[in-house]
C-alpha cells in the first residue's frame, strides 16, 4: 500500500459506496465485474495501480462527499476477511471523514464541557491505545477509569453495535452509548443510557438538564404481591396492548429494575446526563451485563449484586468482522441503516432482569389441638372437619353428621 495513506482502523472500515469516474457509475464490490459492463478485469487494473498511480488519479471517489460536501475525495480499495471495501484517502495524521449532525456534535461538546467543569479531563475524537476504535469523547475518570461517550442518533443493527462495543472493551474503555430512540437496537445490547431527542440549540446550553430516561437500573427485591415491594411481577410478559396491567405471582424476586419503573421512582429530581457521566467517571456507577442485557448500576448496589450472584457474568466476547460494520449507504455518522441489511424493527423497551426467584411458600396445614395440646382428630363421617366428641362407638364424630348418615342409611334399605 502507498506510504502516504493513513490506513483506517478495522472499526472505520465499512461498506462505503465508491464511484468510478471513467465508467460514470458506482461500483458493486460484491460482484466479480464490479457492476460495470465488461468489468471482469477492472479489479486487477485498479490493484495494479498501487504504488504506481497516485490515489487521486485512480478514478475512485466518494459519491457522498461529492453530493453532500461538494468535494472530490479520492478512495482506495482494501480487503478484509475476503471482502473488498472502499476507504477514504487521507494523509497520515489527518482525521477520518465525518459528517456528524449538529445534534451529534452538540452532545459531544456538552459532555466534554460538563466533564471538564467537574474535574475530569475530556478529549473529543480520541483513538483507543490499540488504534482499533475512535471515541467520540474520551473522559479520564478516577482510579484509572476511562469512559468513552458515544452519542448514537442513527438507526443501527444490534450486531453492528456489539462489534463496535467489543473494540472499545478490548481497549479498556467503559462505553456510555447515548441513544435517543426508545426502539433503538442498542438498548440493552450495549451499556447505554437513553435521553430525549433534543435540538442542538437546547443541548449546548449547559444549564438545560438532559434527563436520563433509561439505562439506569436499581436493585430491588421483595414479595410479588399487591402490597409487596415490587410494582409488578417481573416474570409476567409485558403486554403493549395493556401497559398498565399489573400482575403478581405471590412469590419472591430479586431483580435489576429500570429506575423509572422501580417502586421508589417519584418522577421528581431524576437523573441527568451530566450527573450520570460525572458519577460514572468517579466510579459511583458501573456497567453490568446479565442474561445478554446491558445497563448501569450504582456502585453500592453493584456490590449487593456481586454478593447475591457472584462475579461470573454473561460476558462472552465475539470476534467482530468488518462485514458487521454499521455504515452502509452514505459516508455520514448519523445515517439510517440500509433497508436491505437492517434487522427487523421491534420495540425494545426496558425490562426487569430477574436475578433470583422463589415460589410462594405454602403454609403447612395447621392441625387443631385441644386444651391439653393433643391433636383433634377428624370426623369419622369424612366431613373434613375436626370432631372433639366421641360417638357411641367411641370414634370422633359430629351429631349432625351422624343424623345425616343415619338418614341416608335408612333411605337406602
Amino acid at each position: 500500500m502507498d506510504d502516504d495513506i493513513q490506513i483506517d482502523s478495522d472499526e472505520d472500515l465499512f461498506r462505503n459506496p465508491v464511484y468510478y469516474e471513467p465508467a460514470g457509475r458506482n461500483l458493486d464490490l460484491d460482484r466479480p465485474d464490479l457492476g460495470v459492463p465488461q468489468g471482469q478485469d477492472l479489479l486487477n487494473v485498479l490493484l495494479r495501480m498501487r504504488g504506481r498511480v497516485p490515489v487521486e488519479k485512480r478514478g475512485l471517489i466518494c459519491p457522498d462527499c461529492r453530493d453532500v460536501r461538494g468535494r472530490r475525495v479520492p478512495m482506495y480499495l482494501v480487503q478484509r476477511d475476503g471482502v473488498w471495501l472502499a476507504s477514504h484517502y487521507r494523509k497520515p495524521g489527518e482525521k477520518p471523514i465525518s459528517h456528524e449532525s449538529d445534534e451529534h456534535l452538540a452532545r459531544k461538546e456538552r459532555v466534554a464541557k460538563d466533564s471538564e467543569d467537574h474535574g475530569f479531563h475530556a478529549d473529543i475524537e480520541s483513538q483507543t491505545a490499540d488504534g482499533h476504535a475512535r471515541l467520540d469523547v474520551r473522559i479520564n475518570g478516577a482510579n484509572g477509569i476511562v469512559l468513552g461517550y458515544e452519542p448514537q442518533l442513527s438507526a443501527q443493527t444490534a450486531r453492528g453495535m456489539r462489534a463496535r462495543e467489543v473494540f472499545r472493551r478490548r481497549g479498556g474503555i467503559q462505553s456510555v452509548w447515548d441513544l435517543a430512540d426508545p426502539d433503538h437496537a442498542g438498548i440493552g445490547t450495549v451499556p447505554y443510557v437513553r435521553t430525549p431527542n433534543l435540538p442542538a440549540s437546547v443541548i449546548r446550553v449547559q444549564k438545560n438538564p438532559i434527563a436520563v430516561q433509561d439505562g439506569n437500573f436499581v436493585l430491588e427485591e421483595g414479595q410479588c404481591s399487591q402490597n409487596g415491594a415490587l410494582t409488578r411481577c417481573p416474570e409476567k410478559p409485558y403486554d403493549p396492548e395493556n401497559p398498565t396491567d399489573a400482575g403478581y405471582c405471590g412469590g419472591w424476586h430479586r431483580v435489576l429494575m429500570p429506575a423509572h419503573q422501580s417502586s421508589t421512582f417519584t418522577g421528581e429530581g431524576g437523573l441527568t446526563l451530566t450527573r450520570f457521566i460525572v458519577e460514572a467517571a468517579a466510579g459511583e456507577r458501573v456497567p453490568f451485563q446479565r442474561g445478554g442485557h446491558h445497563g448501569w448500576l450504582p456502585a453500592k448496589q453493584w456490590q449487593q449484586y456481586l454478593e447475591a450472584n457472584g462475579s461470573a457474568l454473561d460476558d462472552r466476547e465475539h470476534q467482530p468482522s468488518v462485514r458487521q460494520g454499521d455504515r452502509r449507504d452514505r459516508c455520514t455518522e448519523d445515517r439510517p441503516a440500509s433497508d436491505v441489511r437492517a434487522e427487523p424493527k421491534q420495540r425494545r423497551g426496558s425490562r426487569a432482569i430477574v436475578l433470583e426467584s422463589r415460589p410462594r411458600e405454602t403454609e403447612a396445614a395447621r392441625v387443631p389441638v385441644d386444651a391439653s395440646g393433643q391433636a383433634i382428630p377428624l370426623c369419622r363421617f369424612d366431613c373434613g372437619h375436626p370432631a372433639s366428641l366421641p360417638g357411641p362407638e367411641g370414634l370422633p364424630e359430629h351429631f349432625s353428621c351422624r343424623r345425616k348418615h343415619e338418614a341416608w342409611s335408612t333411605g337406602h334399605r
